[in-house]
């Protein structure tokens, strides 16, 4: 059952308090990015907003935190639901991961009855192995009188970062700030060109060192990340999903990547609209640099220090940020309220030049 499914199915009276069923959340197969700001949030939502008898999330070990973070944030009008979270390991999953779906080898992306074939197995798998043998067995039968499968649809739809489509919290942990710069490196095995060699990472390391700072390299598990995150003054590193995580810990951090000429979704957006604005939910200060994926090392040490003069958590201090940050912040809510225009349908009351001016020269 896709997201677009499950809201005809509330349109048209399916779910009923006396019969409500299990919604059982599948893995999630596409980019990590792309979990954090257009999924999580969104199954957050429809399980604060559904009517499920319980809700079963399926995530590969140790992204469980993912969904269960910051439970006790959600409006106090909302029921409570009972919540379990089943070990579902996608290593297998075919092709390689790409926005909300997979892709094969030439590029092209996989069919969605294909990842939601293999999302399903994944899920009877998890339950069987759970216990849940009732669950596993409605599954296997597609009886959605009982169970309700919850996929993305895996092809590309995107869900506004707002409360009224997504729900978020902060990842952040009450953590003193031990690093001035966390950083992290790309390193997907899609577009491996856009990657920089370990030896680059050393020595921009060694460089920020050498000025009197504290540097580490972002670590490999979502729970020790979180961990750095949340006593980090500054995260760096050309686009990527460790950088989305950085937004939802509340850690300022510094970005580079392409510019103008590269335009990302239906939304037409930059990744300067999506890391500082249109992805940026909890209004984390961010600054994004188009100086391309492999930039000269200098130019991303000055970049480095002057963002964490500009927007950096100061040293000592805890989510609290600078005056600076409050006046960036301010910004943010401007372009990210403005922001929405973008969103708009073609066929909408707002003047198409008016859109595209807010599209182009202000978001």
């Amino acid at each position: 059952m896709t997201m677009r499914d499950w809201n005809s199915s509330v349109r048209g009276g399916l779910q009923r308090e006396g019969a409500a069923p299990v919604l059982v959340v599948a893995p999630y197969v596409g980019e990590f990015g792309w979990e954090l700001m257009n999924w999580q949030g969104r199954v957050r939502w429809e399980t604060q907003r559904g009517v499920w008898r319980r809700v079963l999330i399926c995530a590969p070990s140790g992204r469980g935190e993912l969904y269960d973070a910051g439970a006790s944030a959600c409006a106090d009008d909302v029921q409570s639901t009972s919540m379990r979270f089943l070990p579902a390991e996608t290593d297998d999953a075919p092709g390689e991961a790409s926005e909300d779906h997979r892709i094969a080898a030439d590029g092209r992306p996989m069919e969605p009855k294909c990842l939601e074939e293999y999302a399903r197995v994944r899920c009877i798998a998890a339950c069987e192995t759970a216990g849940e043998h009732e669950i596993a067995d409605a599954l296997r039968s597609s009886d959605s009188s009982h169970v309700r499968l919850l996929t993305p649809g895996f092809h590309g739809e995107l869900w506004p970062a707002t409360d009224r489509h997504q729900q978020f919290v902060s990842y952040r942990r009450p953590r003193a700030v031990a690093l001035d710069v966390l950083l992290v490196p790309r390193t997907r095995s899609t577009a491996t060109e856009r990657n920089q060699p370990a030896t680059w990472w050393d020595e921009l390391a060694d460089r920020l060192r050498e000025r009197g700072l504290r540097v580490d390299r972002y670590a490999a598990t979502l729970d020790e990340a979180i961990e750095q995150l949340s006593a980090t003054r500054l995260a760096a590193g050309a686009s990527t999903g460790g950088l989305h995580l950085a937004s939802l810990c509340r850690c300022p951090h510094f970005v580079w990547g392409p510019g103008d000429e590269r335009r990302w979704t239906r939304l037409r957006m930059t990744n300067q609209q999506r890391y500082e604005t249109i992805w940026n939910p909890l209004g984390t200060p961010c600054r994004y640099e188009p100086c391309g994926w492999t930039p000269a090392i200098e130019a991303i040490e000055r970049g480095i220090v002057r963002a964490l003069e500009q927007i950096g958590l100061p040293r000592g201090a805890g989510a609290r940020g600078s005056v600076s940050n409050s006046r960036w912040r301010a910004a943010w809510r401007v372009r990210r309220g403005l922001s929405r225009l973008m969103f708009a349908p073609v066929d909408s009351a707002v003047p198409w030049r008016l859109r595209e001016f807010v599209r182009n020269s202000v978001v």
